[in-house]
Order: structure tokens, then sequence, then C-alpha cells
């Protein structure tokens, strides 16, 4: 495990990822990410061809069905 550190750059923040990690995981350069939070903690999942089309359908599905799931929720 590495300890890596939080920096401010203009308004958004930033940090390293470990070259061994990115060997490991195959990572490029430019390569994006989902930025998500789950118990305290913080995920990134690289977007793929195939993640994107997921969260694509999931949008048009939360979109197109917007009203029945907030009566659902109710």
């Amino acid at each position: 495990m590495s300890e890596v550190a939080l920096r401010k750059v203009g308004s958004s923040f930033v940090t390293t990822i470990p070259v061994d990690v990115v060997d490991e995981l195959r990572l490029k350069e430019g390569q994006r990410f989902q930025v998500s939070k789950e118990n305290g903690r913080i995920i990134l999942t690289p977007v793929t061809a195939e993640l994107k089309a997921v969260l694509e359908a999931h949008e048009k599905v939360l979109h197109k069905y917007r009203a029945a799931f907030q009566k659902l929720a109710e």
C-alpha cells in the first residue's frame, strides 16, 4: 500500500497513482475514471466502453421512468 498526498490545483484537487498500480492495472495516460464513494472510501473505476454503455443506459432509464421511481420512493 502506498501513501499519496492530495493537492489543490485551481478549483480542483489532484493526487497521484503509484506506478506499480498503474502497471498492474494496465492504466494509460488520459484514462478516464468513474469516481464514487463507499463506506468512507473513494472508489475510482476505470471507464471502459462497456461501463460507458451501461452508464448511458442507466441514465436513459432514470430519465424515462423518473416519475415512477419518485412514486416508489414515497
